[in-house]
């Protein structure tokens, strides 16, 4: 009977700990994401960044994290304004996504 109790609290604990490394992942993915954009978007504004094409892509390394990203611009109807829809991954394929984030140009 007392190794049975000890069997079942062996499985309950496994499984609250990797359900809390999953969450830790996340967590790191995600602060990882906030990251790059935010550096992406300072980058932007002092290089005074206006790509000619609407879509452009890079890769950004920020800590010993790596960051993919993939940046789609539209008009806004404002004249050298545009709006950015600013993708962002953890692989190269853009299977492992860290978030999405709007971004405004302004035409220097």
């Amino acid at each position: 009977m007392a190794l049975g109790i000890a069997a079942a609290l062996a499985i309950m604990t496994s499984q609250v700990l990797r359900q809390r490394l999953a969450v830790q992942q996340s967590v790191q993915q995600h602060r990882l994401g906030v990251f790059c954009a935010r550096e992406l978007q300072a980058r932007f504004a002092v290089e005074q960044y206006w790509p000619m094409d609407n879509s452009v892509g890079g890769q950004l390394q920020q800590g010993d994290g790596l960051c993919h990203w993939q940046l789609q611009l539209t008009s806004t109807g404002v004249r050298n304004l545009r709006r950015g829809e600013l993708r962002l991954f953890a692989d190269r394929d853009g299977r492992d996504p860290l978030g999405q984030y709007r971004i405004f140009l302004v035409r220097p």
